[in-house]
């Protein structure tokens, strides 16, 4: 599953970005502004506020996602083992972990969830859930956010394809990823998608299926290690 860094998010994040480059502008030049026309003065103002405010719950709202993923990538700990300084974060059990940034992700969404960070903690609670064997609520919290065009909606499509085949629904989980090839969204490499998608088809015991996914491989990628698995695979299938 695709793991999103701190920095990764800050930079995804272009109007965070933009403005901070308004309040710079500003602090730069407000003798200026100020000796301008009263109103158009106050207009600048009431500007600077809002970008100013909106700047702040931006960064807020980045530093308990990053407190969140950090509680999601904390190790498990043996009974009786320490961790390894005594402020490293961990746990005793996987689900005391998942449940705990569960948690932290749900407030997340509650305050930010039609922006980036929302979307991002949206995804990594549908892991949690998914995790957690929570598959209907993984799949009704993932399922609005895969319909969106962007890298947000590839991530949860990608994350939804395997809480149906976590649950046995392959049929389901086939129909997702199939989605995610056409989608040809880089935050899901093609060649990977195609050959779970090849993988599912075996399963449902689709050979004829299989070996079109897998000659499509053949195709697209020649001269890659995907190439040699995906004919290995035909072999096995036309014995």
């Amino acid at each position: 599953m695709a793991r999103l860094t701190r920095h990764e998010i800050l930079k995804e994040d272009r109007f965070m970005q933009t403005l901070e480059e308004i309040r710079d502008f500003y602090l730069a030049r407000q003798k200026q502004l100020l000796l301008g026309i009263a109103g158009g003065a106050l207009v600048a103002l009431l500007l600077f506020g809002v970008s100013y405010y909106s700047a702040h719950q931006n960064e807020k709202a980045k530093d308990e996602l990053s407190q969140a993923l950090k509680i999601y990538h904390a190790p498990v700990t043996v009974p009786g083992q320490n961790p390894s300084s005594a402020s490293d974060l961990s746990f005793q059990s996987s689900n005391e972990k998942l449940q705990k940034a569960l948690v932290e992700f749900q407030k997340i969404i509650v305050n930010h969830s039609s922006g980036p960070v929302g979307k991002i903690a949206k995804y990594y609670a549908g892991l949690c859930l998914k995790e957690l064997n929570k598959n209907g609520e993984a799949i009704a919290l993932l399922e609005p956010l895969s319909k969106e065009k962007s890298d947000y909606g590839a991530l949860a499509l990608v994350a939804l394809a395997s809480v149906y085949e976590s649950a046995g629904n392959l049929a389901k989980s086939t129909e997702v990823y199939q989605q995610i090839v056409n989608s040809g969204s880089p935050v899901a490499p093609k060649n990977v998608s195609l050959m779970h998608l090849a993988q599912l088809y075996e399963q449902e015991n689709k050979s004829s299926e299989a070996a079109k996914i897998y000659q499509q491989v053949i195709k697209e990628f020649p001269g890659t290690s995907y190439t040699s698995d995906a004919e290995q695979k035909l072999k096995q299938i036309s014995r």
